[in-house]
């Protein structure tokens, strides 16, 4: 078993795993090291959803929901292996003038950009979700997303990149990167040392920690967010919900909750979203937030008064301070690359994971993403990415096998 490859991913989330799927592809030697199961963190706990009109509005976002939406319909037989992907409604629910003005300006760019998004007043969505208690909503907004199942969706890509040549390694956790001078040299786990001409840091809210052992601090925060799922049921559901004022619920807020739901394709209800705002990473979930959630899901939805919940989870949810993602290279390290903090991940993930694997390999990519690179958070003060030097030995950190996830 060899242990020099080209490139060395850590992370086996949808983000890893996919990159790794485009890496050997091309024919480049990978390997994957992944704390868990692969598919096992954050991706495993989303609801699934193919996102297209929550995020930022700029130019290179809405090109990778436009064409992600568009690659996500061929992608099972591109890969082999079916995740339940189907194009869904998507109604986000308005209680405030300014917020219907927000999203009335947010429709209008969105179908310009090709994602057809139009208005409707209290009585259009009365009669779009019959069974959904409308008042207090001036009416919502309503667009075609997505869904599939994110476990499918990683073990999709897992298969095809493992059927290209991708080694991947889960319950394999890193422990420590040799780095000499600009370069880091060796990625090491519990039981070996492997070595590679790149190294991507692919793990969500634990990318900041990952990173800190090749001596670099990436400014990646996190909240925690907890979520259930139900019992299988019949529910006239023909709609993802969300409320419209999601993000002014949860800002500066130490626990929020702000209930949104989708039905999956046994009848199961996927229920989000209770969060806190902690430097903490863990799995746990709070008898507060199940509550919560359960409570402003009744009062949405009265017909599931007395539905069963089946299980119920908490993870880390990454973000950067200016709420658009962490691509690139990583100043002070030539060889070292990183990706987190996507916000419509599943939308952006067929996409964008081919576009990296070009980066990655110095390739020229059909679009620019330096809108999204690390080195726009390089000054050294803060809670913002800096160096901090030649590291020549592998750093000691606490493992990240202790229930958490390169993911």
């Amino acid at each position: 078993m060899t242990n020099r490859y080209d490139v060395i991913i850590i992370g086996g989330g949808m983000v890893g795993l996919s990159t790794a799927y485009h890496l050997a592809r091309r024919g480049a030697r990978t390997l994957l090291l992944q704390a868990d199961d692969l598919g096992g963190g954050s991706s495993a706990a989303c609801s699934g959803r193919a996102q297209v009109a929550e995020g930022r509005l700029n130019p290179l976002n809405l090109r990778l929901i436009t064409e992600g939406l568009t690659r996500l319909e061929t992608l099972e037989e591109e890969l082999g292996t079916a995740f339940e992907w189907r194009r869904t409604g998507f109604l986000a629910l308005i209680n405030s003038q300014h917020l219907w003005d927000e999203w009335t300006e947010r429709s209008q760019i969105l179908t310009a950009a090709g994602i057809p998004t139009e208005m409707l007043d209290q009585a259009a969505l009365r009669n779009a979700e019959p069974h959904l208690n409308t008042a207090g909503f001036m009416g919502a907004a309503h667009a075609r997303e997505g869904l599939l199942n994110p476990f499918l969706f990683c073990w999709a890509y897992a298969k095809a990149a493992r059927r290209h040549g991708a080694a991947l390694r889960p319950r394999t956790p890193v422990t420590g990167m040799r780095v000499e001078g600009r370069r880091v040299v060796a990625v090491e786990t519990g039981a070996a040392r492997y070595q590679a001409d790149r190294v991507a840091i692919m793990c969500g809210a634990w990318t900041g920690r990952v990173a800190r052992m090749a001596g670099v601090d990436v400014p990646i925060r996190h909240t925690h967010a907890e979520a259930f799922v139900t019992e299988p049921m019949a529910l006239p559901l023909d709609n993802t919900i969300e409320l419209a004022n999601f993000y002014e619920t949860i800002h500066g807020v130490e626990q929020a909750v702000s209930v949104g739901f989708s039905r999956d394709l046994r009848g199961a209800l996927v229920v989000t979203e209770a969060v806190t705002q902690t430097a903490e990473l863990h799995r746990k979930t709070a008898a507060w937030g199940l509550a919560g959630m359960a409570a402003d899901l009744v009062k949405l939805y009265p017909a599931l008064a007395g539905v069963r919940v089946v299980r119920a989870w908490g993870i880390p949810t990454p973000f950067s301070s200016d709420d658009e993602p962490l691509v690139g290279w990583l100043p002070g390290r030539d060889n070292l690359f990183v990706a987190a903090a996507f916000l419509e991940t599943i939308t952006a993930v067929p996409v964008v994971s081919d576009w990296m694997a070009g980066m990655i390999l110095g390739e020229a990519i059909p679009a620019d993403l330096s809108p999204f690179s690390p080195i726009r958070f390089s000054r050294c003060s803060g809670n913002v990415l800096c160096c901090r030097g030649e590291v020549t030995s592998p750093l000691q950190h606490k493992s990240l096998s202790d229930g958490l996830s390169n993911d």
